[in-house]
Protein backbone atom coordinates (compact mmCIF):
# COMPACT_ATOMS: atom_id res chain seq x y z
CA UNK A 1 0.00 0.00 0.00
CA UNK A 2 2.80 2.40 0.90
CA UNK A 3 4.46 1.78 -2.78
CA UNK A 4 1.26 2.69 -4.49
CA UNK A 5 1.29 5.91 -2.42
CA UNK A 6 4.42 6.51 -3.33
CA UNK A 7 3.72 5.93 -7.01
CA UNK A 8 1.43 8.19 -6.89
CA UNK A 9 2.75 10.70 -5.52
CA UNK A 10 5.60 10.45 -7.96
CA UNK A 11 3.70 10.32 -11.12
CA UNK A 12 1.73 13.51 -9.46
CA UNK A 13 5.67 15.01 -9.51
CA UNK A 14 6.77 13.66 -12.73
CA UNK A 15 3.80 14.80 -14.89
CA UNK A 16 4.80 18.59 -13.21
CA UNK A 17 7.83 18.30 -14.49
CA UNK A 18 6.83 17.38 -17.55
CA UNK A 19 4.35 20.39 -17.83
CA UNK A 20 6.83 22.63 -16.43
CA UNK A 21 9.47 21.20 -19.57
CA UNK A 22 6.93 22.01 -22.07
CA UNK A 23 6.41 25.45 -20.85
CA UNK A 24 10.03 25.77 -21.21
CA UNK A 25 10.09 24.45 -25.00
CA UNK A 26 7.51 26.93 -25.68
CA UNK A 27 9.47 30.00 -24.09
CA UNK A 28 12.24 29.10 -25.89
CA UNK A 29 10.84 28.48 -29.84
CA UNK A 30 8.70 31.79 -28.79
CA UNK A 31 11.84 33.48 -27.65
CA UNK A 32 13.87 32.25 -30.56
CA UNK A 33 11.19 33.53 -33.03
CA UNK A 34 11.06 36.80 -31.77
CA UNK A 35 14.90 37.03 -31.90
CA UNK A 36 14.58 36.33 -35.42
CA UNK A 37 12.29 38.97 -35.86
CA UNK A 38 14.83 41.12 -34.04
CA UNK A 39 17.69 40.52 -36.22
CA UNK A 40 15.36 41.30 -39.55
CA UNK A 41 14.56 44.26 -38.24
CA UNK A 42 17.80 45.05 -37.86
CA UNK A 43 18.76 43.97 -41.29
CA UNK A 44 15.94 46.58 -42.30
CA UNK A 45 17.36 49.51 -40.37
CA UNK A 46 20.73 48.86 -42.00
CA UNK A 47 19.52 48.65 -45.26
CA UNK A 48 17.11 51.62 -44.86
CA UNK A 49 17.84 55.41 -46.40
CA UNK A 50 14.56 56.75 -45.48
CA UNK A 51 13.04 58.21 -41.87
CA UNK A 52 12.54 55.31 -39.11
CA UNK A 53 9.63 55.04 -37.10
CA UNK A 54 9.55 53.00 -33.45
CA UNK A 55 6.75 52.15 -31.45
CA UNK A 56 6.33 52.97 -27.50
CA UNK A 57 3.65 51.35 -26.52
CA UNK A 58 1.25 52.26 -28.79
CA UNK A 59 2.83 55.53 -29.81
CA UNK A 60 4.86 55.80 -33.02
CA UNK A 61 7.94 58.31 -32.63
CA UNK A 62 10.17 59.14 -35.61
CA UNK A 63 14.08 57.95 -34.61
CA UNK A 64 17.16 57.96 -36.08
CA UNK A 65 19.03 54.93 -37.80
CA UNK A 66 21.41 54.69 -34.65
CA UNK A 67 19.11 54.91 -31.74
CA UNK A 68 17.24 52.44 -33.77
CA UNK A 69 19.73 49.48 -33.79
CA UNK A 70 20.85 50.22 -30.17
CA UNK A 71 17.35 49.11 -29.18
CA UNK A 72 17.16 46.46 -31.45
CA UNK A 73 20.31 45.20 -30.24
CA UNK A 74 19.43 45.67 -26.57
CA UNK A 75 16.46 43.53 -27.04
CA UNK A 76 18.56 40.94 -29.20
CA UNK A 77 20.84 40.94 -25.91
CA UNK A 78 18.05 40.76 -23.74
CA UNK A 79 16.46 37.54 -26.03
CA UNK A 80 20.04 35.73 -25.45
CA UNK A 81 20.27 36.31 -21.98
CA UNK A 82 16.42 34.75 -21.47
CA UNK A 83 17.45 32.14 -24.05
CA UNK A 84 20.65 31.02 -21.99
CA UNK A 85 18.88 31.07 -18.77
CA UNK A 86 16.04 28.65 -20.39
CA UNK A 87 18.36 26.32 -22.09
CA UNK A 88 20.19 25.86 -18.20
CA UNK A 89 17.06 24.95 -16.52
CA UNK A 90 15.94 22.75 -19.53
CA UNK A 91 18.58 20.85 -18.97
CA UNK A 92 18.32 21.00 -15.63
CA UNK A 93 14.11 19.77 -15.58
CA UNK A 94 15.40 16.75 -17.96
CA UNK A 95 17.78 15.40 -16.00
CA UNK A 96 15.39 15.44 -13.18
CA UNK A 97 12.66 14.34 -15.64
CA UNK A 98 15.03 11.63 -16.31
CA UNK A 99 15.81 10.58 -12.46
CA UNK A 100 11.41 10.61 -11.60
CA UNK A 101 10.84 8.35 -15.06
CA UNK A 102 13.47 6.20 -13.45
CA UNK A 103 12.52 5.97 -10.19
CA UNK A 104 8.89 5.44 -11.40
CA UNK A 105 9.75 2.25 -13.81
CA UNK A 106 11.80 1.01 -10.31
CA UNK A 107 8.71 1.40 -7.97
CA UNK A 108 5.90 0.49 -11.01
CA UNK A 109 7.92 -3.09 -11.42
CA UNK A 110 8.57 -3.51 -7.65
CA UNK A 111 4.67 -3.76 -7.10
CA UNK A 112 4.13 -5.47 -10.45
CA UNK A 113 6.54 -8.02 -8.95
CA UNK A 114 4.60 -11.31 -7.48
CA UNK A 115 5.71 -11.58 -3.76
CA UNK A 116 6.80 -14.65 -2.72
Amino acid sequence: MEEQHNLEDLSLEYQKTRDRLQSLTVQKERFSAQKKEYALSETEITKSTGKIYSAIGSVIIETDKENALDTIKEKEEMMDLRLKIINKQSIELAEKERQQREELELLFKNINQPTK
